[in-house]
């Protein structure tokens, strides 16, 4: 590898570093409990190969569709190492992103000048956009799905074994990895012009990600897990209402793109009813602007024609043209956000071809995007610094919304704040009775203030809207025990059983009740 090389690489790592080096102070945050501080599986080797035939939260008691057990272990290997002491797991965040940077400049320059390689590489490793990928720990799946993929990539033509390993650990982590052998098709016909020399080579990736789907479709399938009072795939709504849902999308995303400004994790969007709304009639001028000014270009440079195609392929599975259960998210950017900076360094790579003070006034722009992005990275860090400075922050955005004011209340209660928990917990109420955590949470702060009325009050709602929450159950079970209502605490316990039979809360109560 040449010198150069090495010098951009070097670069783009220090650049990562200055960017997310402030999150190690920050807490595990959100999702954080399920998948690493409540998830019982991930904290003893023991358990880890059932990674493999779970959903990715089953041993926290949640349901869900995610089947990553490649995160699922290098959450347990962090957990081996630092157990609750999330410094070490923010920094294995930090490792991921920039093997991914370093995998995007290796990728592109083989493809297109190095310098335009490695601002592409600069800008996508420093932009604040990544933090709700790298700052949350829970987000590690993109960054290793985006390492591993780019790694099938840059391996196919010299060693499909490698490349083929490659997707696989890339499928381990994250399922938009499917996109994996198309992304390398976009590659190969813009580096070669062809893909008929690779047809044969090919088909091992293909059988993988078709044996993939096969099994996610059938037995690795957990969708049944899911509450349904959790958000649903939108497979009700018709496909034109989908596409221009997804149109509707893309003013925000390439707003965010280009002006990294008052970004939250707490994202929300109607569905569209028309292409004739001024949101979705923007999309698809947007669209179909990008693919004509690229097409026309082509003969002048096919980097904004690559760019274009990497966009929107990575974007794919996260458009719901298959259904999922949201409709934006931030982090949906992470890989898709490398075609939009390529079109960047192609337009900084061709003033670097001018005369001295054009090529002057280039690198300093460059400079200057760096350093904003840095900034504004490292700002953004601080508001994930704990529970209560992220909710707050991103409760600004979305005021109304249900899980973001729970999630404030149970920030507030652990700092004894229990009068303004009380009051998160109502506002989310308000704004959307259909979490049982809701009302868990509630009763425990009337639980510690004595007002067994109140907490057995909000304990009954929230079995109302999900009769299988177990902690609602087992908390019913104990104060009813306690209370000697020893017929109800039978029932509770007999119940949570039924659906858990080694659970140790209701064995011991049953236990305790015969004796």
């Amino acid at each position: 590898m040449p010198k150069t090389a090495k010098l951009f690489i070097l670069l783009i790592i220090l650049a990562a570093i200055f960017s997310y080096l402030n999150s190690l102070n920050n807490e595990f945050i959100w999702d954080d409990e399920d998948f690493v501080l409540k998830n019982s599986t991930i904290k003893d080797w023991h358990k880890w190969p059932h990674v493999f035939t779970e959903n990715m939260i089953q041993s926290a008691r949640k349901g869900s569709n995610f089947y990553r057990p490649l995160q699922s272990i290098t959450h347990g290997v962090d957990y081996m190492l630092w157990g609750d002491r999330p410094a070490g797991h923010h920094a294995t965040n930090i490792i991921f992103h920039i093997l991914a940077s370093i995998a995007a400049y290796i990728l592109l320059r083989k493809i297109f000048p190095d310098n335009l390689a490695f601002f592409a590489a600069l800008f996508f490793a420093t932009h604040p956009v990544q933090t709700e990928v790298v700052t949350y720990i829970s987000g590690r799946s993109y960054p290793m799905a985006a390492f591993f993929v780019m790694l099938c990539i840059i391996f196919f033509e010299r060693n499909i074994f490698i490349s083929s390993i490659a997707i696989i650990l890339a499928l381990m982590s994250q399922e938009s990895a499917l996109i994996g052998p198309f992304l390398l098709i976009s590659c190969l016909m813009f580096k070669n012009g062809s893909i008929k020399p690779y047809i044969r080579r090919l088909l091992p990736l293909f059988i993988i990600i078709i044996v993939y789907g096969a099994l996610r479709l059938t037995i690795l399938d957990f969708s049944k897990t899911i509450g349904e009072n959790l958000p649903q795939p939108f497979y009700y709504v018709p496909f034109y209402l989908r596409f221009c849902t997804f149109l509707k999308t893309l003013p925000v995303y390439f707003g965010i793109l280009l002006r990294p400004l008052g970004l939250h994790m707490e994202r929300q969007m109607s569905l569209a009813g028309s292409i004739f709304e001024p949101q979705v009639f923007l999309g698809l001028l947007i669209l179909l602007s990008i693919f004509f000014i690229a097409y026309r270009l082509r003969k002048f440079s096919a980097a904004m024609l690559f760019s274009a195609c990497w966009f929107f392929i990575t974007l794919f599975p996260n458009s719901n043209m298959v259904p999922i259960n949201a409709l934006i998210y931030e982090h949906w950017l992470y890989l898709p956000s490398l075609g939009f900076f390529i079109t960047v360094a192609w337009a900084i790579e061709g003033l670097l071809k001018q005369e001295k003070i054009i090529k002057y006034a280039a690198v300093l722009i460059a400079i200057s995007i760096t350093l904003f992005y840095i900034w504004r990275t490292a700002e953004r860090n601080k508001e994930w610094r704990d529970h209560i400075s992220f909710y707050e922050s991103t409760i600004r955005y979305v005021p109304d919304s249900a899980r973001l004011h729970n999630n404030l209340a149970m920030a507030y209660a652990d700092k004894g704040r229990l009068d303004d928990a009380i009051k998160e917990y109502k506002k989310a109420i308000e704004a959307g009775d259909y979490y049982p955590q809701t009302h868990y949470n509630l009763s425990n702060i009337y639980l510690q203030k004595n007002d067994y009325e109140n907490a057995i009050k909000e304990l009954k709602r929230s079995i109302e809207i999900d009769s299988s929450f177990l902690y609602a159950h087992e908390s019913l079970a104990l104060i009813y025990f306690n209370q000697k209502s020893f017929s109800e605490a039978r029932k509770e316990a007999e119940y949570i059983l039924n659906l858990e039979p080694d659970n140790k809360i209701a064995g011991r109560i049953l236990k305790r009740l015969l004796e």
